[in-house]
């Protein structure tokens, strides 16, 4: 369990962590890994002031209570995150599975890609999955084979195993966090990291299912899907179809738990007397 670059992890701990991470990676042949990440930028290109306007909030969160323990600044959280994440998760998966270098920042950034094309490696919160790409061949036929799913087993155990409450509670906690990472991304479509959260989990949730073995060609190194329109799929639902058909439920199923807890948290008006 030394290599992971996902989002399973990648949304449950999308979701604090939302651990769906680490089965995110953007082609069907893994690339080198980067050492060390450089720093992240933060300059953002100015959006047209129509596309800029806040857009209306459909998922609000709960305001933090007043009695609750002051955040650290997001420049300075690594060290209160990741010790958050080894109480969730165990010290072992997460020392394992993640960079801890600006995770919430990188976290959000590969939330945000997992409808579109798929975030560098070197801006991943995560490492690889573990082992190489297998691929069935019969003459001139290529496919995803049956035990590729293997590698994916010991990170979805991990995901499946902690416990949705208190993922839910952890996310809560660290929200204005998330919110203040998702500032820096100056993405125009929605300026709440919530809503942006839930619309991802929706888009994964509506990957297509595909009778197995799913059909590749190699035109050159990197190996494609064979069906144009499995290929046109954003890096995430490409990722759920790379992972075999019954991981891709079971990470569905606990992305529906999550999706429900977070909408059901209370919002700032429910909450007041």
């Amino acid at each position: 369990m030394t290599r992971s670059a996902w989002v399973g992890l990648a949304i449950g701990i999308a979701l604090l962590a939302c651990g769906y991470y680490f089965f995110f990676v953007p082609k069907l042949e893994d690339a080198a890994v980067v050492s060390f990440p450089a720093p992240l930028v933060e300059d953002v290109v100015e959006a047209p002031e129509q596309a800029m306007q806040d857009a209306p909030i459909r998922h609000p969160m709960p305001e933090p209570r007043l009695d609750a323990t002051p955040m650290p600044p997001l420049e300075e959280s690594d060290g209160t995150v990741m010790q958050t994440l080894r109480e969730l998760f165990g010290a072992e998966p997460v020392e394992a599975f993640l960079l801890p270098r600006e995770f919430i920042h990188r976290l959000v950034l590969l939330v945000d890609s997992l409808d579109r094309d798929a975030l560098p490696l070197w801006l991943r919160p995560v490492r690889r999955v573990a082992g190489t790409f297998q691929v069935d061949t019969d003459a001139d036929r290529i496919a995803i084979a049956a035990s590729n799913a293997a590698r994916y087993e010991p990170y979805i155990a991990v995901l499946e195993r902690v416990s949705t409450a208190r993922l839910t509670a952890a996310y809560q906690r660290y929200y204005p966090l998330f919110q203040d990472a998702y500032g820096h991304v100056g993405n125009p479509r929605t300026r709440y990291f919530n809503d942006r959260l839930i619309a991802v989990i929706d888009h994964l949730l509506a990957t297509p299912v595909i009778d197995e073995p799913i059909a590749l060609v190699r035109p050159k190194v990197i190996y494609r899907y064979a069906d144009p329109e499995l290929e046109a799929l954003s890096s995430g639902q490409k990722t759920l179809l790379r992972m075999g058909r019954s991981n891709a439920a079971r990470v569905q199923a606990k992305l529906r738990e999550i999706r429900s807890a977070i909408v059901a948290l209370p919002t700032a008006a429910a909450t007041k007397p």
